[in-house]
């Protein structure tokens, strides 16, 4: 029986698939080392992370009868091998419409799960140079990891379904306007359906001096959303906050 390094689920989310009620299964390990970042358990798979049967993971969500869609995440889920099977498994045996989030390091994997989809989330951390390293907490390897998003992001603009580009604003990382017109420039380019900006949260981060951060203010993040659209008139632009939940920009 196929096991797959597994965290949990979260039986139903309205925020993960876009206008549909979906589960959110968590999957573990991450190449990246972002200091922001919120799932450090899932990173070095410590916590809930243990090998689980995909048939185990299989059988919960056939049980969840609420459910239209399922959201693969972590973590970087295609960082194992055995989420394409898990995927496939998925699409063979339930009825469920079926998203993955990741961060673009494994293009290869990417390509072999894209016909498997219907919705796609991918990070764009950063410009495409040398800050991108900066952003992920691997500064010395940045010129490898920009290699790898960017072959990720040429397989991502042949794929002609809904997909969406998201953006983390960090202070003192990313949080200027420059870099979100260069990032939004590359969110057209690539023909993503959908772009969010996403609220840093000084919450049980990575790096814990991180947590001494404040969030970016509601009017930062509603500046920047403004600015990504006007790079992005076709391009459904949205941003989430603690404050005010998700919020289109027009």
């Amino acid at each position: 029986m196929s096991e797959i390094n597994f965290a949990g689920i979260v039986d139903n989310s309205t925020i993960d698939y876009p206008e549909k009620l979906s589960a959110v299964v968590y999957l573990c390990g991450c190449p990246y080392r972002c200091p922001w970042c919120q799932n450090a358990e899932l990173v070095f798979n410590e916590g809930n992370c243990k090998p689980t049967g995909i048939d185990e993971i299989i059988d919960q969500l056939k049980e969840n009868f609420l459910i239209q869609a399922v959201c693969v995440t972590g973590g970087e889920p295609l960082m194992q091998k055995e989420t394409i099977e898990f995927l496939k498994r998925i699409k063979s045996e339930t009825n469920l419409l079926l998203k993955v989030d990741t961060n673009g390091y494994f293009p290869e994997r990417l390509k072999e799960a894209l016909p498997l989809l219907d919705f796609f989330t991918t990070d764009v951390k950063a410009p495409l140079n040398e800050r991108y390293g900066e952003v992920v907490g691997l500064p010395d390897l940045w010129q490898k990891i920009v290699d790898r998003a960017e072959k990720s992001l040429s397989i991502l603009k042949k794929w002609k379904h809904p997909k969406e580009a998201r953006t983390t604003i960090v202070p003192g990382l990313i949080d200027k306007e420059e870099d979100i017109m260069g990032i939004a420039k590359l969110v057209d380019e690539v023909g993503f359906t959908h772009y969010t900006l996403q609220q840093f949260r000084a919450e049980r981060t990575l790096d814990p001096e991180y947590e001494k951060i404040p969030s970016p203010s509601p009017e930062l993040m509603q500046k920047l959303g403004r600015i990504a659209k006007k790079h992005l008139s076709k391009t459904k632009v949205q941003i989430v906050t603690q404050q005010n939940g998700f919020e289109e920009i027009r």
